[in-house]
């Protein structure tokens, strides 16, 4: 497994929690309030099947380094909160966890029931959890906390998991550095309608609530190969795709489609994981 890396200007090492003055927060951002809670609303009531297509898996050493350093093994019961399509919950029920899901979303609850059977599925928030006290040894939540009031998430993850649980969070991350990556960006509007700043420093609010140890964070990279198809679906899967008026939508991914006419196929696209774990205090 990798050992923990600092990202460039900082960030957590085993132990320690240096902030850098600039760290941005959910909540503290542009997308905050009303429009984060439409687009969190909205953007995914449907397209769920779009996104369980086109959005990238999680990499092997991604998920290896979350079950070791959260303590995972056969038979951990995990919660995987915001769940979506069972993208990561597979991952871990592949290496023997007794997973179960909470998502508030119907339509990505119905993918997962498809693609992830026999893992049982509730409707929740992370605001409010449909588990009893101390009741999961692990969290994970995989491409959701910014979308989380992290406060109130925070104190409802304390509370379900088990004296010395703990939560990881992750995210796939695009890779701006490539230059396809870099112009996908530019096309579909990515900047715009920022959601959080690329390699936020999500330890922050971990530490601000005071609940859980110190916080680990873990970086990687990893490339998903895509079809042109699958390339466009990558854009219609987002959020705030899914809530432009239709002929605004239209022509954005006309311009991605075009886009992708001029690659050749299979394309690679490059990804950047960010893991962040931390123990719950007693």
């Amino acid at each position: 497994m990798p050992e923990p890396t600092d990202p460039p200007g900082g960030g957590h090492r085993p132990g320690v929690a240096p902030r850098p003055a600039t760290a941005c927060t959910p909540g503290n951002d542009p997308a905050s309030g009303a429009a984060r809670s439409r687009l969190g609303r909205v953007g995914f009531e449907s397209a769920s099947d779009v996104y369980e297509r086109a959005r990238p898996d999680y990499a092997e050493e991604a998920v290896g380094s979350l079950v070791a350093l959260a303590g995972i093994v056969p038979g951990s019961r995990v919660l995987d909160l915001a769940a979506g399509t069972g993208k990561l919950t597979r991952r871990l029920v592949a290496r023997g966890s007794r997973c179960v899901a909470v998502e508030p979303s119907a339509s990505m609850r119905e993918v997962f029931t498809r693609v992830v059977p026999g893992v049982p599925v509730v409707g929740g928030t992370a605001e409010q959890v449909p588990l009893a006290d101390g009741s999961v040894d692990a969290a994970v939540v995989a491409q959701a906390f910014h979308w989380f009031d992290p406060p109130a998430a925070l104190t409802e993850i304390a509370r379900v998991l088990r004296p010395g649980g703990t939560l990881s969070l992750i995210w796939n991350e695009r890779d701006g550095s490539d230059p396809v990556m870099a112009e996908l960006v530019r096309i579909s509007g990515w900047a715009r309608h920022l959601l959080y700043p690329t390699g936020n420093d999500f330890g922050l609010p971990i530490d601000v609530s005071g609940r859980f140890g110190p916080v680990t964070r873990t970086r990687g990279s990893f490339v998903q190969t895509v079809d042109r198809v699958v390339f466009v679906e990558q854009v219609a899967s987002r959020s705030y795709v899914q809530v432009l008026a239709e002929p605004e939508r239209t022509a954005l991914l006309g311009e991605v489609a075009a886009f992708a006419d001029t690659l050749e196929e299979p394309i690679p696209l490059p990804y950047l994981f960010d893991l962040f774990t931390a123990t719950v205090l007693p």
